[in-house]
């Protein structure tokens, strides 16, 4: 996925937020966003994907305040949050279901619609601490689990459901994850091996290695890796040699939420499937769907899809 026109507001607007959320003074704000809006007039690269430029303006962001991981205190928060509801989660909905791959599925992507920790300006009113709008999370499940997926290729996947082969679980957010390990779970139960990957440094509020093991990922996977750095989305020319060998070994992929396969999509030598909801117009321009739709794609659907609206 290349840049969209619409993606250069957003670049801005997701650094003035963080700026506000981090409370920021004038004189830094302005730096900042100067600096910002600099890296988009003289160095962004339209052809790379959305993640690949944020990632560069993000660590701007982050060499500039001083802080090496802004997001740090609200993915506390928001992992907290997702522990202390995961035994209701389990109870009153994963363990009374008939299909539990299609619960965990559903589940996996109640995480990516919460998308924790990304702060936006209308949710601080005056004189308040700036954070997250608060939800009522099982009023999220509910409707999470009754709402249309614009594609859900569960039949496919489970026919890679295969006792003794490997799963690489590409993740998302911090407190997100807490989500995934029902799916975890289930593919365990059913002989998989599970590796896990994060980010290998913190960006955003992608979820690191700290955060699995704060959110119990480790008693689940059996091995816990990192994708190699602060990238956001997958770049192989950047991608660590461990997350490297384990794409390789891996008998399927599933990868977890929008910057993932902003730089996954067009691969079709790896069975991938895509976990996400599209959450702005140009992701749903590139998934030929609706903005906030439900994604479970199978990348070889994918693959095919698009080329046969070029043959149009």
């Amino acid at each position: 996925m290349k840049v969209y026109p619409e993606c250069i507001p957003c670049y801005i607007k997701q650094v003035y937020n963080i700026l506000k959320f981090i409370d920021a003074d004038r004189e830094l704000s302005l730096k900042v966003l100067r600096e910002c809006s600099r890296f988009v007039a003289e160095n962004l690269n339209p052809d790379e994907s959305p993640g690949h430029n944020a990632t560069y303006i993000h660590r701007l962001f982050k060499k500039i305040v001083g802080v090496n991981d802004p997001f740090k205190p609200l993915k506390d928060k928001y992992t907290d949050i997702a522990l202390r509801w995961e035994p209701e989660i389990e109870k009153t909905f994963y363990e009374p279901a008939e299909d539990k791959l299609d619960i965990a599925v559903r589940l996996a992507a109640v995480g990516n619609i919460i998308d924790f920790g990304i702060p936006r300006e209308s949710d601080k009113k005056e004189n308040e601490t700036f954070e997250p709008s608060s939800f009522d999370l099982t009023e999220e499940v509910k409707t999470i689990l009754h709402q249309r997926f614009a594609y859900y290729d569960k039949e496919i996947f489970e026919r890679f459901i295969v006792a003794g082969k490997t799963v690489l679980y590409v993740a998302d957010n911090a407190g997100e994850i807490v989500f995934d390990k029902f799916l975890l779970r289930y593919l365990k139960e059913r002989g998989m091996k599970i590796v896990f990957a994060v980010r290998g440094g913190p960006i955003l509020n992608d979820a690191t290695i700290e955060d699995a093991l704060k959110s119990g990922i480790d008693k689940i996977a059996d091995e816990l890796i990192t994708t190699g750095g602060d990238f956001i989305g997958i770049d192989f020319a950047y991608a660590g040699k461990e997350f490297k060998e384990a794409w390789n070994k891996a008998h399927v992929i599933i990868s977890k939420g929008q910057a993932n396969i902003e730089t996954l999509e067009i691969i079709n030598d790896r069975d991938i499937f895509f976990i996400l909801k599209a959450k702005c117009n140009a992701m749903a321009e590139e998934l030929r769907c609706d903005k906030g739709e439900l994604i479970f794609l199978y990348n070889k659907h994918l693959i095919e899809m698009k080329s046969e609206d070029s043959d149009v």
